[in-house]
């Protein structure tokens, strides 16, 4: 809906300044054009002031992603202040290439919006500033394209800049310029990366000995969980991390075992995770999504067994698996 609108408005904008001032010339027209292309140009300086991005990325503004160093956004001022600085004179040549920076500004705002929104996203009055910015552009360039027709048609002869405006405007336009390209040099420099320290190498082991030794160590037996209503052999030691009405979870050595009453199978709590899965009769093999673990599980009585190691093919891991799952029963006798 908002695109049509958008659309609709602008031929009607763009209708009206044809049937307007596409006819002969006159110098009422021409300066009505040129303060009509400055006014433009005034309104997107402005706008630039106000968020272009979205306040979860950082909300940034059109000035702050230029200041940051944003090619595209810092183009696109620079194209906008030289045109600015063109549509303040009333001289054919500086209005002809103050139109053809507009042309190049809105090319370049089309391409930065692209890039910092390829997709589709929810429009909002925070940051619609460069959605309107491309729509005073575009009304700007039905102007501009007006104004090169009247001047066209104007005397060569008639208003022509001297030799000392000519330097003067191009000595502004050239600080304009070396403002851009010192923003792109100290951008440059800042992201020179600073050399980092060699973090200290640690054995794996040695982390998940220090992650579980605040739990108790249990000897290897029989263990009960969901308040008694079921039970597995284990034949390590072993050091609970969690049990409740949702199953258990334990450390065996380097092994960690879940026992899980949730109710979900193999197949669907893999597949809202997204991990790929091979099958092996009743076992389910798959690594997780961080690399460091592999995991084999195995359904029983509704209940799904899991066992997680730091190895892939641990025939170890393997073992301990079908030693709780063959073991895995209703009820819980007290360990003697």
């Amino acid at each position: 809906m908002e695109t049509v609108v958008f659309w609709v408005l602008w031929g009607f904008i763009s209708f009206w300044a044809l049937k307007t001032f596409y006819f002969s010339f006159s110098q009422e027209k021409v300066e009505r054009l040129r303060k009509a292309s400055l006014g433009f140009s005034c309104a997107v300086l402005i706008l630039s002031f106000l968020p272009w991005v979205p306040s979860s990325p950082g909300g940034l503004s059109g000035i702050g992603l230029a200041l940051e160093g944003n090619f595209l956004a810092l183009l696109f001022l620079i194209l906008l202040l030289n045109s600015l600085v063109l549509f303040f004179q009333k001289e054919m040549i500086f209005l002809k290439i103050g139109s053809v920076l507009t042309f190049l500004s809105t090319i370049v705002l089309f391409a930065l919006m692209l890039a910092l929104r390829p997709g589709t996203f929810i429009l909002s009055w925070y940051d619609i500033a460069p959605i309107v910015a491309v729509f005073m552009l575009l009304c700007q360039n039905v102007a501009v394209l007006l104004l090169w027709q009247q001047l066209d048609l104007q005397k060569k002869e008639a208003v022509a800049p001297n030799t000392k405006k000519k330097i003067k405007i191009g000595l502004v336009s050239l600080a304009i310029f070396s403002f851009g390209i010192l923003i792109v040099i100290q951008g440059k420099e800042s992201q020179i990366p600073e050399p980092v320290e060699e973090p200290e190498v640690v054995l794996h082991e040695n982390l998940e000995e220090k992650r579980f030794e605040t739990f108790p160590v249990q000897e290897a037996g029989q263990v009960c969980f969901g308040e008694g209503h079921f039970s597995f052999q284990i034949d390590s030691p072993y050091t609970v991390m969690s049990d409740d009405k949702n199953g258990v979870a334990l450390f065996a050595t380097e092994w960690l075992v879940t026992v899980s009453t949730t109710g979900n199978s193999i197949v669907e709590t893999l597949g809202d995770f997204g991990v790929p899965y091979t099958k092996d009769g009743e076992m389910y093999s798959y690594q997780m999504l961080s690399g460091e673990r592999y995991g084999v599980s195995q359904e029983k009585n509704g209940l799904v067994v899991s066992v997680f190691s730091s190895q892939e093919d641990d025939e170890d891991a393997l073992q301990l698996l079908s030693q709780v799952v063959e073991s895995l029963q209703e009820g819980c006798t007290e360990n003697e």
